[in-house]
């Protein structure tokens, strides 16, 4: 009997735990509606391009009328099923043999790219520093559907922009696209009034546990700006915070339905504010407190053979920085890491450098194996590789690898 009590009493204890911890959240639930550029809060920032393999069209098939061989086709994974996919046809035109300048959207999904519409179309240009020929093309709004009854097919307009690269002489076997558009509204939360932002991180118009969403008080300088900015913009795993008046309120997401109309979140009670939420995500904080170099290193720009020279003449290890352009991750490292007083130092005293652009060094890309930037390669005087690293690492982290 004793034990029957006590079992009782403690599930009373965490009934009413459960329900005091309800009743200290509010939901909310707001329609977020469809945007692209010039009709609301805009990113600044957008998802890594998703890559669709294209394989040659069938000799047999007919061309739409202005296309030209070569012709290959694919598949853009949008929606929640395959019956939402859209079949893409890229094809060359009498101008431009070599590249794939030209794409159909199946966008009726009946497998006939001739009677959706005229192509998109794109001239390509060249890049002077990798010699790639860049086939950019508008972005094009797309219709997904969602399911829904019998009377009423849910579906919802999804922007893509695409683009496709030949790296040589042989035609393309990859189309890339990343979504242009996304999603916002307003609610009210305790009398503030917030704007809610949500973007598709994945690039396959399925809102969920992966994406991204935002919420800004909207009497907060520039708010409708700063929403969806890449500095406030956050994985649904994320808080948010609202302005009012000298508190922060903290919102905790619970949902997206899949299409993006709604999104459902929690105003919960939490000990944290944003400055210590967000504390973590600054990686350079460290860094800022450092002593900058007087004395930079000198490294050498796209030479890696007179950099090996220089390096065994002198007895020194080689350190290789592979980078890019479009790399976040290079820039801070120039920026913070190579500036730092104690790693130029470090490097000045045993090192020769060379940077090589990932871009335009291939055969070097290659030759070391490089999947992922920064690549930082260290060689001994012999030309033999002796560690590596991938991606940001910080001042320390650096050091204790230049010291080994």
């Amino acid at each position: 009997m004793k034990t029957r009590l006590k079992t009782a009493g403690l599930v009373s204890l965490i009934a009413l735990t459960l329900a005091a911890a309800a009743a200290q959240e509010r939901i909310f639930v707001v329609d977020l509606a469809y945007r692209t550029r010039g009709s609301g809060p805009a990113p600044d920032f957008s998802p890594k391009g998703t890559q669709v393999s294209l394989v040659d069209l069938a000799g047999g098939q007919s061309l739409p009328p202005g296309a030209s061989r070569p012709a290959k086709a694919g598949i853009i994974g949008v929606g929640p099923s395959k019956k939402s996919w859209i079949p893409v046809l890229a094809t060359a035109d009498a101008e431009h043999p070599q590249d794939l300048c030209l794409v159909y959207l199946d966008r009726n999904r009946n497998r006939d790219f001739a009677d959706d519409g005229p192509a998109l179309i794109a001239k390509p240009a060249r890049n002077e520093k990798t010699g790639a020929w860049w086939s950019s093309f508008s972005p094009v709004e797309l219709v997904v559907p969602y399911g829904g009854s019998a009377q009423e097919e849910i579906a919802e307009p999804y922007m893509i922009s695409i683009w496709i690269v030949r790296e040589a002489d042989a035609t393309p076997n990859i189309l890339r696209y990343s979504v242009a558009s996304w999603r916002s509204g307003t609610t009210h939360v305790n009398g503030v009034e917030a704007i809610i932002a949500a973007m598709d991180s994945d690039n396959d118009a399925v809102f969920n546990n992966q994406d991204y969403w935002s919420a800004l008080a909207a009497a907060e300088p520039d708010a409708a700006k700063r929403v969806l900015s890449i500095a406030e913009a956050r994985q649904v795993s994320r808080l948010m915070f609202l302005k009012s008046g000298e508190k922060e309120l903290v919102l905790e997401f619970h949902a997206f339905s899949p299409d993006g109309r709604r999104l459902t979140f929690a105003l919960v009670d939490r000990p944290v504010t944003k400055a210590e939420d967000r504390a973590p995500d600054d990686t350079v904080a460290a860094e800022r407190t450092r002593p900058r170099t007087q004395a930079p290193f000198a490294w050498g720009h796209g030479d890696f053979e007179s950099a090996l020279s220089k390096a065994k003449s002198a007895g020194r290890k080689l350190i290789i920085d592979f980078e890019t352009t479009w790399c976040g991750p290079c820039k801070t490292m120039d920026q913070w890491i190579w500036s730092d007083a104690e790693v130029a130092a470090v490097l000045n005293a045993g090192f020769a450098g060379v940077k090589l652009d990932g871009d335009v060094e291939k055969t070097l890309v290659k030759r070391f194996a490089v999947a992922g930037y920064p690549t930082v390669v260290v060689l001994d005087s012999d030309g033999k590789e002796t560690q590596r690293f991938v991606g940001y690492k910080s001042s320390k982290e650096v050091l204790d690898f230049l010291r080994k």
